[in-house]
């Protein structure tokens, strides 16, 4: 009788451990599946989202005389929506006669990019993309530019697509070798007029 008295508190303990056991595993199973059905998914989307911002990007901002169909081909893979597939369609056929008028050929590179707005449930986000773009001529020097473009997204069949494109800012020239800021030459100095004294601090 005397071990039976004391063994029911320590079944009531046991009891305690387990429930409170099973509820932190109820906790943690909530968590882990949360984390798999929910943020997981949505994780991965916004990644995508950010490589689609970095594609049109690309692809808006590369032009190959060689190959104007693939040029094309690529622009019009990384758009959608009507005012960016009639944009293009309009601007086609005199893009590709001064393409090859002149043999331009541009090929962009992404610096940065970032989202600055995303929905999953609506497939919609908005990306900021920092790149530079480098044109070629076949008689001219390289001209190398920096850009920033807001980029309007729409998820089209599981693909993030630009459903608008407008520029942030003014391009910033580049040194086409070096890739620094490009610092403008100094104007002349008008005839007659004496040379600018150099800087005496500047001699070290």
């Amino acid at each position: 009788m005397r071990n039976t008295t004391l063994l029911k508190p320590a079944l009531v303990a046991v009891s305690l451990l387990a429930v409170v056991a099973l509820g932190f595993a109820a906790w943690f199973g909530y968590g882990w599946a949360h984390a798999l059905v929910v943020e997981k998914p949505t994780a991965t989307a916004r990644d995508d989202a950010l490589t689609g911002a970095r594609q049109v990007a690309v692809n808006l901002n590369t032009v190959n005389p060689e190959d104007l169909d693939g040029t094309f081909a690529n622009m019009e893979s990384s758009i959608t929506g009507d005012e960016m597939v009639a944009s293009l369609n309009e601007t086609r056929d005199a893009l590709a006669d001064q393409i090859r008028q002149t043999g331009a050929k541009s090929e962009a590179q992404v610096l940065d990019a970032a989202l600055t707005d995303f929905s999953r449930d609506e497939g919609q986000a908005t990306a900021l993309v920092v790149l530079t773009s480098t044109t070629t001529w076949p008689d001219r020097d390289p001209n190398k530019i920096k850009l920033t473009m807001r980029i309007g997204l729409t998820e089209v069949d599981g693909q993030w697509k630009g459903s608008k494109v407008e520029p942030i800012g003014t391009p910033q020239a580049m040194d086409a070798t070096t890739g620094t800021p490009a610092v403008p030459a100094p104007a002349p100095a008008p005839e007659g007029a004496e040379a600018p004294a150099p800087d005496a601090g500047g001699g070290g």
